[in-house]
């Protein structure tokens, strides 16, 4: 199997696990989930080890995997890491060029007219995140921060289900990117840290 067929393997576990079609606390059928993909089972295998290391799935006594349960504790303290590293990242960023900032107004737009999906609203909250932390340069910082980032999209989907939660972010998330074509990195590394904070306890809520 060539590394294409591993990558989309894992990619739809973990949207599988993400959207909750993969239940929390479930165990994983290896041999099932292989055939609804149309792979080798060693490929699934791989791509759950994989998931594992990133918080996604949980080893059973008997070599089985389950999909790990959601957590308070994980938020809690997933998410002030995921603040203090994305508000770095911002801040640190030597420049922020037309493309990107273009391109995260597009991501914008896209995720206020696809509010009513709450798969494609997070997906869209974790593009929108990932393209203004991309150019800070700091590639141990982005190798912590979007594992951690990924884990977390399984709590933001349930949080994007509401659709005032994502017009919230959605103004949000305009705020930045003004500050930004300001090149006011400091405020909008501020609103970042803001934009988190303000989703925490819908988060939370949702659990």
């Amino acid at each position: 199997m060539g590394h294409g067929t591993r990558e989309r393997a894992w990619t739809e576990i973990e949207r599988r696990i993400v959207c909750g079609e993969l239940s929390a606390g479930s165990r994983i059928d290896e041999e099932r989930l292989a055939g609804d993909l149309e792979v080798d089972t060693p490929v699934v295998r791989e791509a759950l080890c994989r998931l594992e290391r990133d918080g996604f799935v949980t080893p059973e006594e008997d070599g089985d995997f389950a999909v790990a349960p959601m957590s308070e504790i994980e938020v809690r303290e997933g998410y002030p890491v995921v603040i203090l590293l994305e508000g770095l990242a911002v801040r640190s960023t030597p420049e922020f060029p037309p493309e990107s900032i273009a391109r995260l107004r597009a991501i914008n737009a896209a995720m206020a007219e696809e509010s009513g999906e709450a798969l494609a609203a997070a997906t869209h909250d974790w593009e929108f995140h990932d393209e203004l932390v991309r150019h800070c340069g700091n590639d141990q910082l982005l190798g912590t921060l979007r594992p951690l980032k990924r884990l977390m999209l399984r709590y933001e989907y349930h949080y994007m289900a509401a659709e005032d939660f994502v017009s919230r972010s959605v103004h949000q998330h305009e705020a930045i990117i003004e500050a930004l074509e300001q090149g006011d990195r400091e405020k909008a590394s501020a609103l970042v840290e803001d934009n988190f904070r303000d989703s925490m306890p819908g988060i939370l809520e949702q659990l």
